[in-house]
């Protein structure tokens, strides 16, 4: 390894040089420990990997360690000095720019510090060209491609849970080929390349991969009291990943210990506001409608329905969703799901339209998944196809790391996506609906189609 014009003497100030007349980067102990260190000191390892809890500085730390690196020399394959070749990568373009902005700052940017070490870049392409022969680039893992050919010094993954195998199988042979660094910093999710190559850091795999864990307590500005109100709106695995940084191992199932949440009886009587949740069937699957009381998170009326077209499904609803005196429909407005939305507003119904993607679709899951852990909703007693699909639910790890919510193959889930939407709104309005003016209402269900209002 050679620091070239990195030289010793520039290196130990860099922290203040990135940031001139600001505070200075002062690395937690943590990052000094695991990540940064010392320029004389070989690194060990080839292959770092780091399962690290949200805010506990792990961005931060990438983004100063990209600098060094970028005037580290490495001999390559024929054993001949390179100048570095660093990439920066993480799932996508959003996320690669939380990394990018500041390195492109420092070199680009106004009275930007490094500028004078800089000597050329291309703001389309994500590249900084230094006065040492070393480049540093943006690159995202949605698009793979893009990460062939070229001879890496170093590879910054941040999210690297979120990276796909195609992905890490284009740029890791670079890596090879140049003796090049990984340095890979994720939460502890999914069954994916970056959990193997931490298993392999344990295991001390060829003495090259080191993992280590990293909470989100190892940041010192961070309130004990904030990670507690974030425990309350996660499942205990989502916050054992999220902030403990700790895999969670899970057997599939998504909603834990439903059943003794449906304790709502027909009888009883809510003073709302409410609002409902509607899931518009596709093909042989059901329409499910949910009106959900905001206040106390209870489920107070239902419908499922197949095979009805829209000039009896609209009416079916809308009557729903007066007798309620709903806010409003959270609705699926995905595929069959779009026209009926221009229907049931020119019926008077006010309209929320929900686009589901894999991101949304997991983002209303979970929702509704940490509502359950935490005992905060409350079904209906006789509702026994709501029963069977939150028990049938499940969640698959896919190649990548990402997760695919559904019910089994056979099995509804409409029950379920209509239920999430309704709780997904009402979380949302549970805070400012309390004290609204509404009338009381007895419940009803599916087998039980009638209502009384006072």
């Amino acid at each position: 390894m050679s620091l070239s014009i990195f030289e010793e003497k520039w290196y130990h100030p860099l922290w203040e040089r990135m940031m001139p007349g600001k505070v200075a980067y002062e690395p937690f102990a943590w990052q000094q420990d695991l990540v940064h260190l010392p320029a004389s000191e070989p690194k060990k390892f080839t292959r770092m990997i780091g399962a690290c809890g949200r805010r506990s500085g792990k961005t931060t730390a990438i983004v100063a360690e990209v600098v060094r690196e970028a005037f580290t020399e490495r001999r390559d394959g024929s054993n001949i000095h390179r100048p570095a070749m660093v990439y920066v990568i993480a799932p996508n373009y959003e996320l690669a720019m939380k990394i990018w902005e500041p390195i492109w700052d420092l070199f680009v940017g106004e009275n930007g510090p490094l500028t004078h070490l800089k000597k050329g870049h291309d703001k389309n392409r994500k590249l900084i060209d230094l006065v040492n022969g070393g480049r540093i680039q943006a690159k995202t893992a949605d698009d793979p491609k893009s990460l062939q050919g070229d001879r890496v010094t170093a590879a910054f993954v941040d999210e690297a849970h979120d990276i796909n195998e195609e992905a890490w199988a284009n740029f890791m042979p670079a890596l090879t080929d140049s003796k090049g660094v990984l340095r890979a910093i994720g939460i502890a999710k999914g069954k994916n390349r970056f959990r193997s190559y931490f298993q392999r850091g344990l295991d001390n795999d060829e003495n090259r991969f080191n993992s280590f864990s990293v909470p989100s307590t190892s940041n010192p500005f961070i309130d004990p009291e904030e990670l507690e109100l974030m425990r309350e709106d996660l499942t205990d695995n989502e916050f054992k990943q999220q902030y403990l940084a700790e895999w969670a191992e899970d057997d599939g199932q998504i909603f834990k210990n439903p059943d003794e949440l449906f304790d709502i009886e027909d009888w009883q009587i809510f003073n709302g506001p409410f609002l409902m949740g509607l899931d518009i069937g596709k093909l042989n699957d059901y329409t499910v409608a949910y009106v959900i009381d905001i206040p106390t998170m209870s489920i107070v009326a239902m419908d499922r329905f197949s095979g009805l077209d829209y000039t009896v499904l609209v009416p079916r609803v809308t009557n729903l969703f007066h007798s309620f005196a709903c806010q409003t429909i959270n609705m699926d407005a995905s595929g069959v799901g779009e026209p009926v939305v221009d229907m049931l507003r020119q019926e008077g119904c006010s309209v929320s339209p929900f686009k589901f993607t894999t991101a949304s679709k997991a983002t209303i899951i979970s929702g509704l998944a940490a509502e359950i852990e935490h005992k905060r909703v409350h079904f209906l007693k006789n509702d026994e196809q709501l029963r069977k699909e939150l028990n049938l639910y499940e969640g698959k790890v896919m190649a990548g790391g990402q997760i695919r919510y559904s019910a089994p193959v056979g099995y509804h889930d409409d029950c379920v996506i209509a239920l999430a939407l309704a709780v997904e709104k009402a979380k949302k309005r549970r805070n400012t609906s309390r004290g609204a003016n509404a009338g009381s209402y007895l419940t009803f269900s599916e087998s039980e189609p009638w209502m009384r209002r006072w």
